[in-house]
């Protein structure tokens, strides 16, 4: 049986592990059904997706068709203005089979811009206001790779949860993230605990960051066998032995050289590039699959990359002293290998 998390002030008792919709874009109906199917007979009780992770939405619904117990249902916008993130959530509400979404939560909001967009008059915090004095959602929260932004949402007072990136490779946010969401009370949901894919010591990796009391992790899963795996480790969530931190040292020590923290201390590029996003893109390709890339947003980053002059700017500032130009060299020959 899998130990149960109350969500922050939300009040709601959640699995302290989640299901995270990201990879279910990769398989067909069917298989994708009877995934979420197996993680929910398993005990886990809230799903995590989101309007950007293609069909996600529908997929889910689909399961939830043949599902009696109660779910904790999550899903996200990343419109910034009133109108479209309700237009978003009609949308959500369509694909999902639902009626109410228990948390609606503002997607990736990464840059003081979008935050203040998205707090500003006509943004997207009151559309999520609106929907909540209607009772159509239960609960707001946001997310984005961004302790700043983090932080400053939590300092609002007006979120019942954020989504943070949490795993063993990328720790930052036990400094000040999750100190602060849990004195404000604010449910805290770890998104990628594997790194993206990065990590391969898959239980050594969710046993991490599951026996951080709090806090609930949102592992994407695609198969059978993965929802079995999570929860043998799930149902076990000890803390690390002296060993195992000895070889958490080694995974950290071994991706350290080439691994992308998401700081964004090597921006503002001259070439306007995003760059933190080019340099996810390999675990991006493993975790959606090539035909999930084939979208605009894939597109810009690709003819944006084409601009790079290998000016070493990146390289200057990066404090984890990575490859950048190189790093980029490899993920635009993906994309060229994808898109052309």
């Amino acid at each position: 049986m899998l130990e149960q998390r109350r969500l922050g002030r939300t009040g709601a008792l959640v699995s302290l592990m989640g299901f995270g919709g990201i990879p279910i874009m990769r398989v067909g109906m069917g298989e994708a059904v009877e995934v979420i199917g197996a993680a929910l007979k398993s005990g886990i009780n809230l799903i995590d997706t989101a309007r950007g992770y293609g069909d996600s939405e529908r997929k889910i619904g689909a399961a939830l068709k043949t599902h009696v117990a109660r779910v904790f249902l999550a899903s996200k916008s990343p419109k910034r203005d009133r109108e479209g993130l309700l237009e978003d959530f009609e949308k959500s509400i369509s694909a999902l089979g639902v009626e109410t979404i228990d948390l609606y939560q503002a997607h990736c909001v990464n840059t003081r811009e979008d935050f203040e967009t998205l707090m500003g008059p006509g943004g997207g915090y009151e559309g999520l206001v609106s929907l909540r004095s209607q009772g159509r959602i239960r609960h707001i929260g946001m997310t984005s790779h961004s302790s700043e932004m983090l932080k400053a949402a939590i300092g609002t007072g007006k979120f019942d949860t954020i989504q943070v990136l949490y795993s063993l490779i990328e720790d930052d946010a036990a400094e000040e993230v999750i100190p602060m969401a849990l004195e404000a009370d604010l449910g805290i949901l770890a998104m990628k605990p594997f790194g993206g894919g990065c990590i391969e010591a898959y239980d050594i990796a969710l046993r991490f960051v599951l026996s951080t009391p709090y806090i609930v992790a949102i592992p994407g899963m695609c198969g059978v066998d993965e929802v079995r795996k999570n929860i043998t480790v799930a149902e076990d969530p000890r803390p690390l032995t002296e060993g195992e931190i000895k070889q958490v040292a080694g995974i950290k020590e071994n991706l350290g050289a080439r691994y992308c923290r998401r700081c964004d201390y090597c921006q503002p590029c001259p070439n306007e590039i995003p760059i933190a996003f080019a340099l996810h893109i390999p675990s991006i390709r493993k975790r959606v699959g090539e035909a999930m890339m084939k979208t605009d947003a894939y597109g810009s980053l690709y003819e944006k990359l084409k601009t790079c002059d290998e000016c070493g700017t990146c390289e200057e500032r990066c404090p984890f002293h990575l490859p950048v130009k190189d790093l980029i060299r490899e993920s635009r020959a993906i994309l060229s290998e994808v898109l052309e």
